[in-house]
């Protein structure tokens, strides 16, 4: 008996280790797990399509476009976040991360939604690198609203499915005879090895140059390594492709190698060209007043009488085919450098080692040996788009005085509400224009950048003059000028707030004048007036010069004001000259006027006084690229604007657009690692 009370006791004691032993075998898989991963896959490519249906992208060919073009580089980048979902098992960080992603994906959506709005771009890494200063010109009234509540409001269903998913479903799958790290490796290797695959079969599929055509303008493969088109890129490579490569281009970017050093350095060399003792403004003073946001249509007889006067040809050359679009960053920069990369910026060039040898602070200084300051003033802080460090260290300018330099009764009240230009460069006004030596002055304004939905107490007087001269405003405007006064209330008091605004401009300008002539330093000053784009808040300057939003190639939207005010250069008489010029040819016409040395290699425009002017070519660093009369977003798709457009011009359009974005190319090398020549053209006032 008691054996076989033994035998049964052992025999228990077995089937319970047999069935420890299954419980170790047998593993619980979550549903989940498997689930949230392949619901990030779906949830990813609806929300890419949605994007690209909102933004209404098309083609080459105008068909509409639901997915980019080369879809697989944006499912390679999802399949590989899917794997990050899965591998972390845990059910709560499968869940955050599964949401995190597509917040992500979302928020990058609204951004683009509302770049594209204003600026008819799109994020890239350019505008992280300004950080608060590309988001401080974002206001709640230029958001685009229907993009952010639609894409919040798939985000929010993607938050209900990924809570109600989390709470509800707890089913699991039972896995034998594999430990749980083994199928999380592999499966994690699966959606890797997948996604790795699937980007270097795009990557081999990327399209060649076209016949007849360059690589720059018409090989894939060539936008795929440069971007040199961002919304091209963006459309061709989709949200996950353009963002990840966008990174790979920020970590593994070109480094030169010695040899390539010396050749650019060489290079460099190459370009210089000599003073001209000969030239009609040799040694005398300049003044260069950026006029944010300025548009023809902020200048008139009875409002801005100084301005008018000066657009009229009164001891002033007028350029009325002068056209541009870029943010103030880029404006600036090209007019001080005669060129500008796409994504590097001036403080990373600088922090690289660039020495800006041949901007226009150091070859105006290094012309002729008499005494010269450079000074910069601008109506912001020093810190904005990084010129405390760029400008003085950088650039050449001796000085630099900005809002915290400001002694006078006003006070920053916050974004849009400015002080006014006048009174502020009034407080400076022996720093505009030094009382013995030869200057360079650069005033970048600030009263008529937007947004214009703000009444400004410091405006007061102006909106009383604005609605004094209001009656003969009207009829002058509505028979003399292409631009049409808003009739809806609001956009109407929008257009009042921004003339408004453009009478402390006149003002401005009428005392620089006022104050030369008094110091007696007016018959050897020139001064440059310069718009860096049109009115883009609130669409302003579509609403007056009756162009719809979605029309970007009508290039008279990028019609703004170039003037140059020199009694000594016109001898009273004045000039109005019609030919197309952009922001790259004012270095190249400032050099050529006042004899400075430069660097052919390192400019993209040309002097307007010059045969090559009829070269002259402008890209925007947001979007697309012209003349006045011709627009293309890649080269290869030209749209022409008006009649009498020969093949030639054509021809030459796309010619000078290839020309300008392989020196745009060579640019970025220089500037990324750091590269000099070895001329010193400051040798003499160093």
């Amino acid at each position: 008996v008691l054996d076989i009370f033994c035998l049964k006791k052992r025999n228990i004691n077995i089937m319970k280790a047999c069935e420890s032993t299954a419980k170790v075998k047998e593993k619980k898989v979550l549903v989940n797990n498997f689930l949230f991963p392949l619901l990030f896959i779906v949830f990813a490519i609806i929300l890419e399509m949605v994007n690209f249906l909102y933004l209404g992208f098309k083609d080459s060919d105008g068909s509409v476009m639901v997915l980019p073009s080369y879809f697989l580089f944006d499912f390679a980048i999802i399949l590989m976040l899917a794997g990050l979902i899965y591998v972390v098992h845990n059910r709560v960080a499968v869940l955050v991360l599964f949401l995190f992603f597509l917040g992500l994906q979302c928020a990058l959506n609204i951004a683009n939604a509302t770049m594209y709005n204003i600026f008819g771009d799109i994020l890239s890494f350019d505008l992280f690198v300004l950080g608060g200063e590309a988001t401080s010109a974002i206001t709640p009234d230029v958001i685009d609203w229907g993009g952010s509540f639609l894409n919040l409001g798939i985000y929010i269903a993607m938050v209900v499915v990924g809570v109600l998913l989390f709470k509800y479903n707890k089913r699991s799958i039972s896995i034998k005879n594999f430990s749980i790290p083994v199928i999380l490796l592999a499966v994690f290797i699966l959606f890797q090895s997948s996604g790795l695959g699937l980007y270097a079969i795009s990557q081999s599929t990327l399209a060649g140059s076209a016949p007849g055509e360059t690589e720059i303008e018409s090989s894939d493969k060539y936008l795929w390594d440069n971007f040199q088109f961002k919304l091209e890129a963006f459309k061709k490579f989709g949200n996950y492709g353009f963002y990840t490569k966008s990174v790979l281009n920020l970590i593994f970017n070109h480094k030169a190698t010695e040899d390539e050093q010396e050749y650019y350095s060489n290079y460099i060399d190459s370009g210089y060209q000599p003073e001209d003792e000969t030239a009609p403004l040799y040694g005398e003073n300049l003044i260069i007043i950026l006029c944010e946001s300025t548009d023809w249509f902020a200048i008139d007889p009875f409002n801005t009488p100084t301005l008018y006067s000066i657009a009229s040809g009164n001891s002033s050359l007028v350029f009325t085919e002068f056209y541009a679009r870029n943010r103030t960053n880029n404006s600036e920069g090209i007019v001080l450098n005669g060129s500008m990369p796409k994504n590097i910026s001036l403080k990373e060039a600088y922090h690289n080692g660039y020495n800006f040898d041949y901007a226009l602070p150091k070859v105006f200084e290094a012309t002729t040996d008499e005494e010269t300051v450079a000074t910069y003033i601008h109506n912001n802080t020093r810190e904005y788009y990084g010129r405390d460090v760029t400008h003085v260290d950088g650039l050449g300018f001796d000085y630099m005085y900005t809002r915290e330099d400001y002694t006078g009764e006003q006070e920053y009240k916050g974004w849009g509400k400015w002080m006014t230009d006048v009174d502020f460069t009034g407080n400076l006004m022996d720093k505009v224009i030094p009382d013995s030596e030869r200057f360079f002055t650069f005033i970048a304004t600030m009263a008529t950048h937007g947004p214009y939905t703000y009444t400004n107490p410091y405006y007061e007087q102006y909106y009383q003059t604005f609605d004094e001269n209001y009656e003969q405003f009207e009829a002058w405007f509505t028979e003399n000028t292409p631009y049409t006064i808003p009739e809806d209330e609001d956009d109407f008091e929008l257009f009042r707030h921004y003339k408004s605004a453009a009478i402390d401009l006149d003002r401005t300008v009428a005392n620089i004048i006022s104050e030369l002539e008094k110091r007696g330093r007016a018959d050897d000053t020139s001064i440059v007036l310069f718009a860096d784009h049109n009115v883009y808040y609130h669409d302003l300057s579509l609403k007056l010069k009756g162009i719809d939003k979605i029309d970007y190639q009508e290039t008279f939207a990028y019609n703004i004001p170039l003037m140059i005010y020199s009694p000594s250069l016109t001898g009273g008489e004045g000039q109005i000259i019609d030919t197309f010029c952009n922001t790259y040819d004012i270095l190249p016409t400032i050099c050529d006027l006042y004899g400075l040395a430069y660097n052919e290699n390192l400019l993209f425009g040309y002097s307007v006084f010059s045969d090559e002017i009829e070269n002259s070519f402008f890209a925007s660093h947001l979007n697309g690229m012209f003349t006045n009369n011709i627009y293309s977003m890649n080269i290869t798709d030209v749209f022409v604007v008006g009649d009498g457009v020969t093949e030639e011009e054509i021809d030459r359009f796309r010619e000078n657009a290839n020309k300008y974005f392989k020196k745009q190319e060579e640019l970025e090398i220089i500037y990324t690692n750091g590269i000099n020549g070895t001329i010193d053209i400051t040798a003499d006032y160093v």
